[in-house]
């Protein structure tokens, strides 16, 4: 990408309508509305291509609609990130005494760690592996739900730079239940549920359990219905007063849907959610990335920002790549000449993966203290970064 890291939408003269739009933009209104809208996309037209085959959700269109919202819109390659952020911006890691030990030594720790671990299991140890691909999920599910969290109360604050009403005491309850209770019902669809009613199909991560599940088919419903009175629930309290956000009310609707549909076609949830959240998680180190009023020399700027970002995760795609669902299909219709270098290297790239994901793991490590807004200087600097100190 050549365009310059988006900058957050200045505020704009107040106004009183029933919903306002202009000025409360998070980057813009293109970004904003595109950060779902491209990752839905993607979404529909893997299950129409999975519908028009007939292969479902085991299939090879599954297949690459999960592999696109990982290396195409950056879910699997966006955690490297986090640490071009800290080493270029070096402010953030002297928010507190320990933070640089805790982004850094311990996080080192924890990648070093967590590879042993995953290597191990993966050679020695299968039944380990997949109770530690279980964990992943998990984890993977309660970073991405915070993740939203946080861009709904910088939703918040934009509102309140703006002079729109910020959040109101009932959104401030529901957004405190909304990680934990997402997350519950989520990881009870994902690890208990088969994925659809057929007969002998097993839930979407599975780690040994019986057939079809712990729990039957029909408990789908349950799990939708209580979203669905935390959903109504949501809506009245985004009604609010005359001159609301509209954009921070598009953005927690469209994420309580995200929910819904997780919640009913989980394989295609992963899809749609891992999608958003790495595009959303780009953006939002692209702005942090670009220079403040206060780093008038710094020499990481527009489109540096973005070479830099995509230089970090180049490695990252790579790996990828070399595992891509076209892969096989450019293998057979070559004899293997074509791919042949590439599958020799198996043992290469399986240790590949390995890295990316005790990277990701550290990357958890290191976001639950680079964005504890709750520690006043963290959330000055962070904000600062943000423009919405």
């Amino acid at each position: 990408m050549s365009s310059p890291a988006p900058a957050l939408s200045s505020p704009a003269a107040s106004s009183a309508p029933a919903v306002r739009f202009d000025g409360l933009w998070l980057f813009s209104p293109r970004v904003d509305v595109s950060l779902v809208l491209v990752p839905a996309l993607l979404t529909l037209v893997a299950v129409w291509l999975a519908d028009t085959t007939g292969e479902g959700h085991h299939g090879y269109s599954w297949a690459l609609g999960r592999w696109a919202s990982q290396y195409v819109l950056f879910n699997g390659t966006h955690v490297i990130l986090t640490f071009l952020l800290v080493g270029t911006r070096r402010e953030l890691l002297r928010t507190t005494p320990s933070q640089g030990w805790l982004l850094l030594g311990a996080s080192s720790g924890v990648f070093a760690g967590c590879l042993g671990v995953l290597w191990y299991a993966g050679q020695h140890a299968p039944q380990l592996n997949l109770m530690l691909a279980a964990c992943i999920h998990l984890l993977a599910a309660h970073h991405t739900l915070s993740q939203v969290k946080g861009l709904w109360a910088l939703h918040g604050l934009r509102a309140r730079a703006s002079g729109a009403p910020a959040l109101g005491e009932a959104e401030r309850r529901l957004q405190r239940v909304f990680v934990p209770l997402a997350l519950v019902l989520m990881m009870a669809r994902t690890l208990a549920v088969p994925v659809t009613d057929a007969a002998g199909d097993v839930p979407l991560v599975n780690v040994g359990q019986a057939e079809n599940g712990a729990l039957p088919y029909a408990t789908t419903w349950v799990l939708l219905g209580v979203w669905a009175v935390f959903a109504g629930r949501m809506v009245q309290a985004l009604r609010g007063p005359s001159g609301m956000s509209g954009p921070r009310r598009l953005y927690v609707l469209s994420h309580v849907a995200v929910v819904a549909v997780y919640l009913v076609w989980p394989a295609w949830g992963v899809v749609l959610s891992a999608g958003i959240h790495g595009l959303e998680y780009l953006f939002l180190t692209g702005r942090m990335l670009e220079p403040t009023p206060g780093e008038p020399d710094a020499r990481l700027r527009g489109g540096g920002v973005w070479a830099a970002m995509l230089g970090v995760m180049l490695p990252l795609i790579l790996v990828g790549v070399a595992q891509s669902p076209f892969v096989p299909l450019v293998d057979s219709a070559t004899g293997g000449a074509a791919t042949r270098w590439l599958l020799g290297q198996e043992p290469l790239w399986t240790l590949g993966v390995t890295v990316t994901n005790a990277l990701v793991l550290a990357h958890y490590f290191a976001d639950a203290f680079l964005y504890r807004f709750r520690i006043p200087r963290v959330r000055e600097v962070t904000l600062g970064r943000l423009g919405l100190a």
